[in-house]
């Protein structure tokens, strides 16, 4: 891995911009269309593409923890606004992508992504 890769995104990863976050189903109905609450429910979850954050704060009263990665820095700002003015403290935002992933192996026990390509 070089520098670049391992300092930030790079070449990596595409976005687009989260206003479009807007045009996605509320969380609970996606959740829904996955078996529900019980898919997350006291579980380490990683929302890769998290974009702006939707998925990841509509499912964070059930999950344990859940921590967001997308190369949109600006959506990253935005999910952490979010969280902070909803009062989500089991939430973590960073900007990286599925190519470099910045964790550990088995450090999450389920991962969702939606509308991501």
């Amino acid at each position: 891995m070089n520098r670049r890769t391992a300092t930030s995104v790079g070449d990596v990863g595409k976005y687009v911009p989260a206003l479009s976050s807007a045009l996605r189903p509320r969380p609970l109905t996606e959740l829904a269309a996955w078996g529900g609450p019980r898919l997350v429910r006291g579980k380490r979850v990683l929302d890769l593409g998290c974009g702006d954050g939707r998925l990841a704060l509509g499912v964070a009263p059930f999950a344990k923890t859940v921590d967001g990665l997308d190369p949109d820095r600006a959506g990253i700002a935005s999910a952490k606004r979010r969280a902070r003015a909803e009062g989500v403290r089991n939430a973590r935002f960073a900007v990286g992508a599925a190519q470099s992933l910045p964790y550990d192996d088995g450090v999450f026990d389920v991962v969702i992504l939606s509308w991501t390509l």
